[in-house]
């Protein structure tokens, strides 16, 4: 073979090299453009909120946990629920795809940064206090006493407009409920049965007393905002099969709580 030939071949099977090379790079790029927008299991993120979701779970996990996890398998969209406290959960499902969470108080501030999947159950917003200590009935007197609230809380804005000037956000229901019985607070607000269900769970020989409801609003099932319209619709199709064959209903009672849908 002349140098001449050898050269030639030894350029063409060079040329056949990188046409092969961007052949398989054109593909991967094909194969990344036609693959969903989203992989692996939808994240669920939600909070240590006894009894609707209980982190520390002895075989229940929580109202709300069980459901949504029946609502997820009937709709055959795999989840993974994860713990975490309430202001990172809100941070984590406006900024990470395929990311929902769980309860999400419902209201026009949100309404624009979130995908509203579903209603899961009613909130009661109360304070609550320690028997003995600052009576809680009166919710005028408290607006300028330390009151404890949720870090993340749609109410906290509620009730600064309501003119309670002394609010203390905690990381957890637990924490503000510590600050009651330890007396630097008079008083915890938030829903009825979580504060209730967190006392239950953590301090379970402290005598609470309950105001009478100031609000109620709805909890949902939120999802990131691109989440899409398929997603959404297997999961709102599911929840209302899980309500009517009273699937819903049977979930809250083995917690205590009395079905609102």
């Amino acid at each position: 073979m002349s140098l001449h030939a050898a050269a030639n071949r030894l350029i063409q099977s060079q040329l056949s090299f990188r046409l092969s090379c961007m052949r398989l790079l054109l593909c991967s790029l094909l194969a990344c453009i036609t693959l969903p927008a989203f992989a692996g299991p939808l994240r669920v993120v939600t909070s240590d909120l006894p009894p609707l979701s209980i982190e520390h779970a002895n075989g229940q996990q929580g109202a709300l946990v069980d459901i949504v996890t029946e609502v997820a398998r009937r709709a055959g969209v795999p989840i993974q629920i994860q713990f975490v406290p309430w202001k990172r959960a809100l941070f984590l499902v406006s900024t990470v795809p395929n990311t929902a969470i769980f309860p999400l108080t419902r209201n026009a501030d949100r309404e624009k940064n979130y995908r509203w999947i579903t209603p899961l159950h009613y909130e009661k917003f109360v304070f609550v206090g320690e028997e003995g200590r600052a009576a809680v009935t009166d919710a005028a007197a408290l607006r300028h006493r330390p009151i404890a609230i949720l870090r993340g809380s749609v109410q906290l804005d509620k009730l600064k407009k309501l003119g309670y000037t002394r609010l203390i956000d905690t990381t957890t229901v637990q924490g503000g409920l510590r600050l009651v019985k330890l007396g630097m607070a008079d008083a915890i607000f938030g829903d009825q049965d979580i504060i209730s269900g967190t006392a239950h769970a953590y301090f379970p020989d402290m005598q609470i007393s309950v105001s009478t409801p100031m609000t109620t609003a709805e909890t949902w099932l939120g999802g990131s905002p691109e989440m899409d319209d398929a997603t959404a619709a297997r999961l709102q199709a599911a929840m209302k099969a899980v309500v009517k064959d009273g699937t819903y209903a049977r979930l809250l009672k083995n917690y205590g709580l009395r079905a609102t849908r």
